[in-house]
Order: C-alpha cells, then structure tokens, then sequence
C-alpha cells in the first residue's frame, strides 16, 4: 500500500512516545491494508448497531475526537501522483504554490462548537431544521518563504452536524450506485455514527511574518460542504475517510505545548475582518489604471511608458486571477452528486479544498 507521509509532528518527543506512537500509526496502516471486502463485510456487520446507538448518548459519541490533530498520512485511490487531497490546489506538486513556497505543516482540529466564537451552535438549513453542531472544524496549512522570513497560512473553518441514520443510508446508496456505474469499489459502502457534514466558510488566507502575525487577511473562494467519517481512534489517533471518495487520512494529536497548531487561535486570525475579493479586484484594477493612464501621458518609448504598460498588465492579470479563485477550493469530478443535505453540489470531502 502506498501511504503518502504528508508531514510529521515537529515536536520533540521521547523514546517511550515516539514508540507509542509508532504502534499506534502501524496499527491505523494494518487496518487499512485490510482487504477492502473484509472491511466492508466488518462495516456493515457495525451499521445496524451504530443506527441503534444514535440515539442513546445524543452527541457525546462525538467529545472523544475533540482535539487538535497533525495530518500524518493520506491513503487515495487518484492515479495521478500529484494530487494531494490535503490541501487540494495549495499542495498540489505542479502548482505555482509550491514553486514558491515549502509546506510547513497541515493540521485538521475538531474542537468544541464555536471555539473561535465565529461558528454556530445549531443549523437551519435544508434536512438540517435546528440541527445541533457537534464540533468546530479547522483545517490549516502553513507555508514558508524567503528563508522563512513570510509565513502564508490558509485556514478553513467550518461547523460539523451529524448524520441521521436515514441521511447515511441515502449517502450509502448514492455510493453504491455510483461504484456500480463506474465499475469501482473506491466509494464508502458503509458510514459509521460518527459521520458529520462539516459546512465551510470561504478559505481564508492570511500573509504575515514567521511568527505567524497576519498583515493581510483575505477570504477566497466559496462556501463548501463535506462529508467525514471517524473509521478509528484512540487517545493518540484519529483515522478519517471521505463520506463520499473513501480517501483515508491519517491524524496525529498535537502534543499539549505545541504552541503552533494553536496559532489560529492564539494570534485570533480567524476573528480579524478579512479583506473581501470584490476589494481586491478593485484595488488591482484602479493600479492597473494608473498604469494605463502614465503609459498615455508619458513620452513616446519612455521608461515611464514601458512601466506603466507593464504595471497594467500586471495587475490586470492579478484582478483577474483573484476574480476567478476558488481560494484553493477544487472540485472532484468522482464525488458529483449524492450530498446528503441541502443538495448544494458542493459535496467533495474537503481538508483544504475539496479533498477527501
């Protein structure tokens, strides 16, 4: 099996938790190098029984995955060796984002409801009348530049509710028709009671110093809704598959002074007022028209004239490249369709971007 290390924890641990966790993470790979139809005959032997308990602890199944997680592994189905379903466009090999910047870490928390006190406590939205949310979910991807002198952050929030039995099996089928008409088993042929719909906000990119200090706050992209099921945990991991793909992914806690996977929090990013893309548009295209305008007024074969046409060029590029960002966000053509819920089309699991 061809398990992709994504990145590891950057803290320093000791002899005795560097073998647990070792342990830990072989055992996640074991189970997941387990034939797919012996997982899927151990699932659905688990359906009925995680149908019945949906009801008897209401939402505390869910209070054991609160935490803040590493992503350490990534298990897809895509063929093509650049994609990275952590981090869809951002992490991408053959983007312009890595050609500028190194991946510094990626995290994916789920915390308690509204721990950034952005976030809701309950959902009104299509099948989701005064749904309870059961967690806040963060996924953050940090990267570095200059000789880590910049640091770019981008961070997608997003209130998680869980399935009702009837929303899962739907899910289920819609699955398993689409591995009918494509002739593939990559789809989930069962979810657990721990599967939630996360509804994203737009991402949210923020450029600062190395110590994570945000000067330029923007927000990028559309809305997003996910599916994610928790296949396995302990007290050290956390094993997660797309409701709708069936990409595994592999979460590590932070240890408790891991100050960084708390930067978000701590340096407050998600509660500062991020510049809208309707303002930076503007903003690039009143450059772009002093461009045009000193390219008018200036000599003939100037300087001034060759800059100016250059500078309009330039950010009339820009505008148009933020006017048609996704902010990072891509769809996934093999996850079309089947979101349970409002229906939106937007259904493909996401990290960062749609992902799953």
């Amino acid at each position: 099996m061809d398990i992709e290390v994504v990145n590891d924890d950057n803290n320093i641990l000791s002899a005795s938790e560097i073998q647990e966790r070792k342990n830990s993470i072989q055992e996640s790979i074991q189970f997941l190098e387990t034939p797919q139809q012996q997982q899927q005959e151990q699932k659905q032997q688990k359906q009925q029984q995680y149908d019945d308990d949906d009801d008897d602890d209401g939402n505390d199944r869910f209070k054991p995955l609160i935490g803040f997680y590493n992503v350490s592994h990534v298990q897809t189905s895509s063929a093509n060796k650049n994609d990275n379903p952590v981090g869809g466009k951002w992490t991408r090999k053959n983007k312009l984002t890595q050609q500028l910047f190194s991946t510094r870490r990626t995290l994916q928390h789920l915390l308690a409801p509204n721990s950034t006190g952005i976030g809701l406590t309950s959902i009104n939205a299509a099948n989701f009348s005064n749904t309870t949310v059961v967690a806040e979910a963060i996924n953050v991807i940090t990267f570095d530049a200059l000789f880590q002198l910049i640091r770019l952050t981008v961070i997608l929030r997003g209130d998680a509710i869980a399935l009702t039995p009837q929303q899962r099996q739907q899910q289920i089928q819609t699955n398993m028709d689409a591995n009918e008409e494509k002739n593939t088993t990559n789809r989930p042929s069962s979810l657990s009671n721990l599967t939630v719909k996360a509804l994203f906000d737009p991402p949210r990119i923020i450029f600062g110093n190395r110590y994570g200090n945000g000067n330029l706050n923007f927000a990028l992209g559309p809305a997003t809704s996910v599916l994610l099921d928790t296949t396995y945990y302990d007290n050290n991991l956390r094993i997660g598959m797309g409701g709708t793909s069936g990409t595994r992914f592999v979460f590590s806690r932070c240890k408790e002074e891991d100050a960084e996977a708390r930067e978000f929090l701590t340096l407050r990013m998600l509660q500062r007022r991020p510049i809208r893309k309707s303002k930076i548009v503007a903003t690039l295209m009143v450059l772009g028209g002093s461009g045009v305008y000193a390219s008018i007024v200036s000599v003939s074969g100037s300087r001034v004239r060759v800059l100016g046409k250059a500078v309009a060029f330039v950010m009339g590029l820009a505008a148009l490249a933020v006017a048609a960002s996704s902010g990072g966000v891509e769809d996934d053509d093999n996850n079309g369709g089947g979101d349970v819920g409002d229906g939106d089309g937007t259904n493909a699991d996401t990290e960062i971007g749609h992902q799953s």
